[in-house]
């Protein structure tokens, strides 16, 4: 006959499994995070505690969060570590893969309407198949007069959920005004583009080292050998970089076999990665500025050890870390430096203070603003035009 356990010792068992789990989990996360972590989450939850108790004004809790998070990582004292809201990081996931969500439009405003000049429309975009062209000026969003708002108070009307669809009133270049329907999108954009110069040299300019970057510039290099080029200029103006991935691959096509990146992990470990034996070697000028930096910046860095390639411009940034991103449980990441890298002669760009270029040219401010907008005029690009002199005497 199987004995009863009375109700009394049954729930004295449950109470004791309980206080022993508690016990082994407390336990346990002062063992994973340290007393000094407990100590600060347990001061952390007080000060929720007491804003929701006490503060007399409206806040959303998300904000709150989010600011929190924000403000744990700056603490860190390091410009190339953040946290990303889950919106935030959704749009890094898509610009790391060459993807933004938008119309496919580029803009400025319009100083003499106060709408919003079209610069450039994107090939394949909702707004091309819209009949959206450069020069049209938006002048309402969704019925809105937006000719009095600032830009990105403008922009921010057309901001929604891929799929939907945003009313704009356009004035066309032909005087004439029309209303357009466009839907929001997932964009995907070439981050190469280039052409053949007079004297056989041939332009590549790479926006920035994001998936798919590699494929292109070297389908780009090889059409124009193909079409004749003798020389090369490689513009990585204002490139934030990207990739370690992409930029391995264009080293690895240009230079023959040598050390082509150097990371370095947090215990001093050195990870040499090496290029093959085959290569494009053409006379070659890269283009730099002060918004040259992280891929873009050791891809100059590289070719100018090796003698590859001559380096006109402005002093880049000096950037020497490199980033791992972190999804984290509620939806967002956490972007954070979890190595340096060295160039292959074992260099730092942060100590050294980023790229000397080997012939310092300067861009005006004004020029620097047309650069940055895709709007100066060849003829007036004083750096083009002296890498082109170089090649012109090579």
């Amino acid at each position: 006959m199987k004995k009863q356990i009375g109700l009394k010792t049954a729930v004295a068992l449950m109470l004791l499994a309980s206080a022993l789990t508690c016990v082994l989990l407390l336990g346990g996360l002062w063992l994973y995070f340290g007393g000094g972590l407990l100590s600060d989450i347990r001061t952390y939850a007080a000060l929720r505690r007491d804003i929701g108790e006490y503060y007399i004004g409206d806040y959303k809790d998300s904000d709150v969060t989010e600011a929190a998070l924000s403000a744990t990582v700056t603490a860190l004292g390091d410009k190339w570590s953040y946290y990303m809201s889950p919106e935030d990081y959704q749009k890094y996931i898509n610009s790391s893969n060459n993807q933004y969500s938008g119309l496919g439009i580029s803009v400025k405003t319009d100083d003499a309407t106060g709408g919003i000049l079209v610069v450039s429309v994107y090939a394949g975009s909702s707004a091309s198949a819209a009949g959206i062209v450069a020069g049209d000026i938006i002048t309402a969003i969704d019925g809105k007069d937006i000719t009095k708002l600032a830009l990105s108070d403008a922009t921010a009307l057309v901001d929604r959920q891929i799929g939907q669809t945003v009313r704009l009133t356009v004035l066309g270049t032909d005087g004439k005004t029309r209303e357009v329907s466009a839907e929001y999108a997932l964009i995907d954009t070439n981050p190469v583009s280039y052409k053949l110069l007079e004297g056989a040299i041939g332009y590549i300019a790479i926006r920035n080292f994001d998936g798919g970057a590699a494929e292109e510039f070297i389908k780009a290099a090889d059409d124009l050998v193909g079409k004749g080029a003798t020389s090369f200029i490689f513009d990585v103006r204002n490139d934030g970089g990207g990739k370690v991935s992409e930029l391995k691959k264009i080293l690895d096509y240009l230079l023959p076999e040598c050390d082509i990146f150097v990371s370095v992990e947090k215990d001093g470990k050195e990870d040499v990665s090496r290029s093959d034996a085959d290569n494009v070697k053409l006379p070659a000028v890269v283009l730099v500025n002060s918004y040259t930096y992280s891929a873009a910046e050791y891809f100059a860095a590289a070719l100018q050890e090796y003698q590859y390639a001559t380096v006109v411009g402005q002093h880049t940034t000096g950037k020497n870390r490199s980033q791992i991103t972190l999804e984290l449980p509620d939806g967002g990441a956490l972007h954070i430096s979890s190595g340096e890298y060295l160039t292959p002669r074992r260099v730092s760009l942060t100590k050294q203070g980023g790229i000397a270029p080997d012939k310092d040219v300067a861009l005006s401010d004004s020029d620097n603003v047309l650069l940055y907008n895709g709007q100066l005029d060849s003829a007036g690009d004083t750096q083009l035009n002296a890498a082109i002199q170089l090649l012109d005497k090579a």
